[in-house]
């Protein structure tokens, strides 16, 4: 039979383009559903054993050059009983990935499920695939699953893991005081982190400048649980410490603490550096131990003051939300920031805690602000970030918009 040269890609019109485009992919599909009967049948005869191999699986990594899991996906898929999956492959309504995510959910059925059940499981599932990606079929894929499950566990037990959900959490310190951690959630609070990351770990949207989120999606995640241990810590019937709660004592040289520049040590022996200090004392109880060039404790002061639940109030009203020009987290999410900072912590000259010297700013951006060199003021009633030079030679000011309530159109 002779073959029909193919036009190079380059010489389609784009109504070619897209059209090929697609019966390329239904080949794809077609080919992949030959491919599953070939694979089948090899199994069903024992071709691979008679050859010398220990299994079909380990022959198709020989043989074809795949990966022994791509191996082992085919002859499951190959050996199952999925009519309406090879029904669907062979038209070329869906792929491979898709078959992937089915057969492998129905393959984990337990045997508390009915074959009708299974049916049903597969034709639902098919049906979503000819119209959905991958992804949302395995999200739906783990509904089935979880409900299978919890269809088919012992009552008794089932009650008993909801009274003792498992929830594990483990974490060690590193050597410049960070914490790796890892653990497990039980699905009710995995539902609640997965939402709450939609809302906090969302990229931020692109700054004045036009920069976009710089923050990976784990970085971004990251940071969503710095912002909810954060609102957690200001909860007001959090725990306390000996009375107190979020109460630390640090140790910093005077002249470092006037350069604000240096190292000091909080009293959990972590060395941190003056403007992360700074940063912290926004919104904790800091007992600053200040010392002389010899070592010796020239003051021990009181804990610096912080802002009252009525400043809260009054600033959740004033800004409604972080004030950088770029979030749009509301006011629960922030913390009170000194504009103008107390260069003496036991109560000398330097900024007081009133409202015209505070400023709502979440927890991502507190660290924007404390370390990244832009400044701010209050200006008319609204809190302005001025860049810094290396951002914007001018340093023009820049305002938050996010929060602004819709303008009532003139009739």
């Amino acid at each position: 039979m002779e073959r029909t040269e193919q036009v190079p890609a380059w010489q389609l019109s784009d109504g070619e383009l897209t059209t090929e485009l697609f019966a390329a992919e239904q080949a794809l599909c077609r080919e992949y559903a030959r491919m599953l009967d070939l694979v089948g049948e090899v199994d069903h005869r024992g071709v691979a054993v008679d050859r010398g191999f220990r299994s079909t699986a380990v022959m198709l990594v020989r043989a074809l050059r795949v990966s022994q899991r791509e191996a082992r996906a085919r002859v499951a898929q190959a050996t199952t009983a999925l009519p309406v999956l090879r029904i669907a492959l062979a038209a070329g309504d869906l792929n491979r990935e898709h078959a992937a995510e089915i057969a492998s959910v129905l393959a984990q059925a337990p045997d508390s499920v009915t074959p009708d059940d299974l049916a049903d499981s597969e034709t639902t599932l098919v049906a979503l695939a000819r119209q959905a990606p991958p992804f949302t079929v395995r999200k739906v894929a783990q509904r089935i699953r979880s409900y299978w499950d919890f269809d088919g566990a012992d009552p008794d037990k089932r009650e008993q893991d909801l009274a003792r959900p498992r929830r594990e959490f483990r974490y060690t310190r590193t050597r410049d005081g960070r914490m790796r951690y890892s653990g497990e959630l039980d699905a009710e609070m995995a539902d609640l982190t997965e939402q709450l990351f939609t809302v906090l770990a969302k990229p931020a949207p692109a700054d004045p400048f036009g920069n976009p989120d710089p923050r990976t999606r784990s970085q971004r995640q990251g940071d969503a649980i710095a912002a909810v241990l954060d609102l957690a810590a200001r909860a007001p019937d959090v725990p306390v410490k000996a009375g107190e709660r979020a109460v630390a004592t640090v140790t910093v040289t005077l002249d470092d603490l006037e350069r604000r520049a240096g190292t000091v040590v909080s009293d959990g022996h972590t060395p941190m550096t003056v403007s992360q200090l700074r940063r912290l004392c926004c919104d904790a109880k800091v007992l600053p131990a200040v010392l002389n060039g010899a070592g010796e404790v020239l003051d021990l002061g009181r804990a610096v003051r912080t802002a009252t639940p009525a400043q809260r109030r009054a600033l959740a009203v004033r800004d409604q939300g972080c004030t950088a020009p770029w979030c749009t987290k509301g006011p629960k999410w922030t913390t009170p920031h000194h504009i103008e900072y107390w260069t003496n912590l036991n109560g000398g000259p330097g900024g007081r805690t009133d409202i015209g010297n505070l400023a709502s700013i979440c927890e991502t951006d507190h660290h924007i602000v404390h370390h990244e060199g832009w400044d701010i003021r209050l200006r008319n009633g609204t809190v302005e970030w001025i860049p810094p030079a290396w951002i914007d030679p001018q340093r023009r000011p820049l305002h938050n918009t996010a929060h602004d309530p819709p303008h009532a159109q003139a009739a």
